[in-house]
This record gives structure tokens, sequence and C-alpha cells, in this order.
């Protein structure tokens, strides 16, 4: 950028790290890799949601409405009023305006890590101070370290429940305890449909100050259609409403989302298969020597593999040529010693189980030699 140009830029921004998408863009030149590394959902669409979707496609040449009537859905299925949602592209468009609106320069934000790095990039590019509290040894949530590192400066509390990579949902008697603080706590809840972890939605109407996002990414099945939203106090909502940029949510999301929430028996199909999938990889994973995997209520399963003397990048390298991506959780704050699987189809979990134990057997010769 020409110097010109660099101060009128905002303090901050030009230095701001972009989300690392390369591994996305990698997956979609190379159409025949099993894509166990972005927390998808192995199921594509109901015949039901895709013909939703035809239809809005008709009519593809006109403006999308606000949504009103996929609001009043969500309302009805999270058992909240419609004024306290707020859609987004994505649940990451309204979580970006949401700490746009609460976060400013040298203000400090306390995030419960190993978990999701979009809260400490956004808390970065808008200024702030990211405080990461580590979570247990057990992966459990440290409320105490959380509340001893509140500050005058302290203006978010974030958590993701399930928590992104470790798979723990967290109690309600934690939350609990973060929003007597009073300070804004906004519990990232994405991967609610996939397991059985508790939702925190109904807390909302009790608690001014909670925000929950949600997505219809993942248990939905819905990624491509870039639909999210947040559950909030109904003045925060409105004030994200206005922030927020009009029509981000297209006619073909819009009636794609809407068909999905009527359909809550295919919901409960993709939950038990995505849920039982998941225990069944922890499971044979633990039976792996040097393999320590923990159980998870998300759409994956993190694995430390340290004690096996194989590097995180071999494996991942060497599943790569076999044609399967799985991630690396270095940018979670776990390099060199965990990796971390999406659920993919039956076939696909088989074939990882496989491919892995094979590549962790002691005195493998070829890629570790």
């Amino acid at each position: 950028m020409s110097q010109t140009v660099d101060r009128f830029v905002k303090q901050g921004f030009r230095s701001a790290a972009p989300y690392n998408a390369e591994h996305h863009d990698f997956a979609w030149q190379h159409r025949q890799l099993a894509r166990l590394m972005s927390n998808e959902c192995p199921i594509p669409p109901s015949e039901g949601v895709r013909a939703a979707v035809r239809e809005a496609f008709d009519v593809g040449h006109l403006y999308p409405y606000s949504g009103k009537d996929l609001v009043e859905a969500l309302a009805k299925y999270n058992a909240v009023s419609a004024e306290s949602i707020v859609l987004g592209n994505g649940s990451t468009e309204v979580l970006d305006v949401l700490v746009r609106l609460l976060v400013g320069p040298g203000d400090e934000t306390i995030i419960a890590t190993p978990t999701y790095a979009f809260f400490e990039s956004q808390t970065r590019i808008n200024g702030g101070i990211p405080h990461a509290v580590p979570l247990t040894p057990s992966w459990d949530l440290d409320v105490e370290a959380m509340l001893a590192a509140i500050s005058d400066q302290t203006k978010v509390i974030f958590l993701c429940s399930p928590n992104n990579p470790t798979g723990k949902g967290w109690r309600r008697d934690q939350l609990l305890r973060l929003l007597e603080t009073g300070i804004p706590v906004v519990v990232d809840q994405a991967y609610l449909e996939c397991g059985y972890a508790e939702s925190f939605a109904p807390l909302v109407s009790q608690h001014s100050n909670l925000v929950i996002a949600r997505t219809m990414s993942k248990g939905f099945g819905l990624a491509a259609l870039r639909v999210g939203y947040l559950i909030g106090d109904p003045e925060l909502i409105d004030i994200v409403q206005r922030v927020r940029i009009p029509f981000s949510i297209s006619l073909m999301a819009i009636w794609g989302c809407l068909q999905a929430l009527a359909e809550p028996d295919e919901l409960d199909l993709r939950r038990e298969f995505i849920s039982s999938e998941a225990d069944r990889l922890h499971a044979a994973m633990q039976h792996m020597e040097g393999v320590q995997s923990y159980p998870s209520d998300g759409n994956f399963v993190l694995a430390d593999i340290s004690s096996s003397g194989r590097s995180v990048s071999a494996v991942v390298d060497a599943l790569l040529a076999e044609d399967m991506l799985i991630r690396a959780m270095g940018a979670h704050g776990l390099k060199g010693s965990h990796v971390r699987v999406t659920v993919g189809t039956v076939e696909q979990n088989d074939r990882f189980l496989k491919l892995l134990e094979d590549l962790l057997r002691p005195g493998r010769p070829g890629v570790f030699s």
C-alpha cells in the first residue's frame, strides 16, 4: 500500500492477519479429497431443501426480502422472541458486527482457549487486547481463572460450547457465574445440533448480557448457504440489525433454511449419525498406541498424537497423499501435538481410522523413516 493511502487507513487494520482459507481453496481445487478438515456436515441437503433453493433461484433476478419469516421460525425453534434474533451471512457476519459494537482500542476481551480463533482475530482488528485463559488439563472451563482475568477494561467474555477444537460443552452453572459479572458473555453454539450439549438460548430472556451465536452450517448441513444468527437482548439485537449489511442473506438461503427447520425428523437423523460417528472415531483412536483422543459433542474429534513419536505435519501430509484432509491444530495453540478430524461418511471414517493406525504403527517404513 502506498504511503499516501496508508495514512488514511485506521490503525490496526493494515497489520490485521486475514482468515486463512487456503485449506478450503485447496479442497475445492482437488475435489477427490475427503474433506475431514473443516467441520462440515457429511450429509448433503435433503431433497426438500434442494427443491426450496431451486424454487428461489427461479426468481434469482430479484432482491431478497429481509427474512422475517426465517427469524420467526428460528425464534420458535429456539423458544425465544423474534425480537431477540438477528440474521447474518454466517455467524461470522453477526459476530463481526457484535465485536465492532463492543470492542474498541485498548478494550480487553477474555477468551477461554484453545477455541475458535475468530474471537482473537476480531478483538485485535478492532484495537482490543485479547486475554487467553487456558482450559484445565482435562479441557474443562477454568471459571476461577476467567474471573481473575477481569479488569476495568474487560468488555467481552468469549466462550464456545461445544468448544472447537476440544468438543466439550460447558455447564449452565459455569455460564451463570460468568454472567453474574454483568460483562457481556458471547457464547458460540455453532455445533449444538451435532450432539447433545445444552442450549443456552433460554437464558437470554433472564440475562441481558448473554449473547448466543448459532449457525445453519453444521448440524443442518447448509454451510454453502451462509446463514447464522445471534440470540440476545432485543435492545442489543436492534443495534446489530441497524449496523449489519442489508440484503446479506440470499433468497436461496432464506427458503432453504426455512425448509430445513420444517424437517425436524431429518435433523434428528443427522444429529444421531454425527454423534454416533464422533463417538466411534474417539473410541477407535483411544485404542491406538500413542494417541489420546477426547469425547466430543461437535462434529469433530481432537486427538493428541505426540506420544506416538510421529510429527503432526508428517501425519497430515501422509494422509493428504492418500487423498484425505485433516487439520493440524497449530492455529488453536496446540502446535506440534494435536490433530482434529471432522466426522465424515461411514466409509471416510473407516478409511481414516485404518490409515491413521497404519501410519502410527511402530517401525512403519516410508514417510516416517
